[in-house]
């Protein structure tokens, strides 16, 4: 099990002092080494702003960590256990040799993971959880911004390539001789929708270049444009329908205007939440470490 509580750290190993709890310079190290993982390769002055960031969300993380104790919030051992499964989910089958190689251990890495958890479990708590979007505001916000909300107009047809001309050849000659337009598809189209038939579903006519606009146009459902041909290939297209451009209907984007309302205000309320949770805080930079990450404390005095 990884211990969630505060580690005793000297003095002159202590980068950072959060409510008096030390954060060591082994930790900013640790995190470091991980981001470098996914920022490999950075300019100098990008470095610095991601240092900058990592130093934020450390001390954000500790800030969540300490609200999460003094009201209560834990994390179970199966919840803990899970977070682990899930954090191995996406890591290359290498990944403990390249920790190896960053110098950051299995616990380190499992400690850091752990603590975000809790992060997000506090946040749930305390936030989200507190979070509602009424109905009505969701109605409010679709009549208030129905220009968002035009479908453009869009078109659905059954689409043929082939990069050979002999193969074109094959499925005109075939297609006179009354093959089924989906068959030739299935048998010669190098397309990604060969296996639905050459249906991609509808596709906006913004979209789509004047070449391909041009063979569509004037045919009625279910009839085969002529041959178009361009870096791709050559492309035979089977008109399904044309769809008018038109307003979805409230219901249709409902849930989604309530999700990203609902998202909105999470967001708002928690950066007030954290902002009130840092003015109540004594946060202490040792200025000897400052530079080793990447820290101004000019730029801490400003905020």
């Amino acid at each position: 099990m990884v211990d969630l509580l505060p580690q005793k750290v000297p003095p002159d190993k202590t980068v950072v002092t959060i409510n008096g709890e030390p954060i060591s310079l082994e930790e900013f190290d640790n995190e470091f080494r991980l981001m470098q993982i996914h920022y490999s390769a950075v300019t100098e002055g990008d470095m610095r702003a991601i240092k900058r960031r990592l130093f934020d969300q450390v001390v954000n993380r500790r800030l969540l960590i300490q609200e999460a104790r003094n009201t209560g919030v834990q994390m179970t051992q199966s919840e803990m256990e899970e977070t682990y499964r899930e954090a191995l989910k996406d890591v290359p089958d290498d990944f403990w040799t390249i920790l190896k190689t960053r110098g950051v251990s299995r616990d380190a890495w499992k400690r850091k993971w752990i603590q975000e958890k809790l992060a997000r479990k506090v946040v749930d708590i305390e936030v989200n959880s507190r979070v509602q979007i009424t109905p009505r505001e969701v109605e409010d916000y679709y009549w208030a911004h129905l220009p968002n909300y035009w479908r453009p107009r869009a078109v659905r047809v059954r689409h043929l390539i082939v990069q050979k001309k002999t193969d074109l050849q094959k499925v005109l000659a075939g297609l006179k001789s009354g093959e089924d337009f989906p068959m030739m598809i299935a048998t010669f189209s190098v397309g990604p929708e060969k296996s639905q038939g050459g249906d991609g579903g509808f596709i906006d006519t913004d979209r789509l270049s004047s070449q391909y606009l041009k063979a569509l146009s004037g045919l009625k459902p279910g009839e085969i444009s002529k041959p178009v041909k361009d870096d791709f290939g050559y492309h035979l297209f089977q008109l399904i329908e044309w769809r008018s451009r038109q307003m979805r209907p409230f219901a249709e984007v409902r849930d989604q205007i309530h999700e990203d309302l609902l998202k909105e205000e999470q967001d708002h309320r928690f950066d007030q939440w954290m902002a009130d949770l840092k003015k109540k805080s004594t946060i202490k930079v040792n200025k000897d470490l400052a530079p080793f990450i990447g820290v101004n404390l000019e730029d801490l005095r400003e905020e």
